[in-house]
């Protein structure tokens, strides 16, 4: 009965930790408004042109995710969006 108990809480402390780890990795609203502000810079360089408009559809799903609170999703669409156009994704690892 005793092994139980302790098994038992030391599932839920893993879990806990688990999940605040997690937590602690998401994007935030902030983070959305960063990489959408690099995407800007990186749609005004004109040599960015060749993938300029497949960047501008996956700015514009980044922000759609973004303003629902899909930060992540959000984040994801803003890096391809900077691959696209060659610039460096600061933020993407997150």
């Amino acid at each position: 009965m005793r092994y139980n108990s302790v098994a038992s809480a030391a599932l839920c402390l893993g879990l806990v930790v688990a999940a605040s780890a997690a937590s602690a990795q998401e994007p935030t609203e902030a983070v959305c408004h960063d990489m959408d502000s690099q995407v800007r810079s990186a749609l005004q360089n004109p040599q960015s042109s060749a993938n300029q408009e497949q960047a501008v559809r996956e700015r514009n799903s980044g922000r759609q995710f973004c303003q629902h609170g899909f930060y992540r999703v959000g984040t994801e669409h803003f890096a391809q969006a900077l691959k696209l156009l060659g610039a460096n994704t600061q933020n993407a690892g997150l």
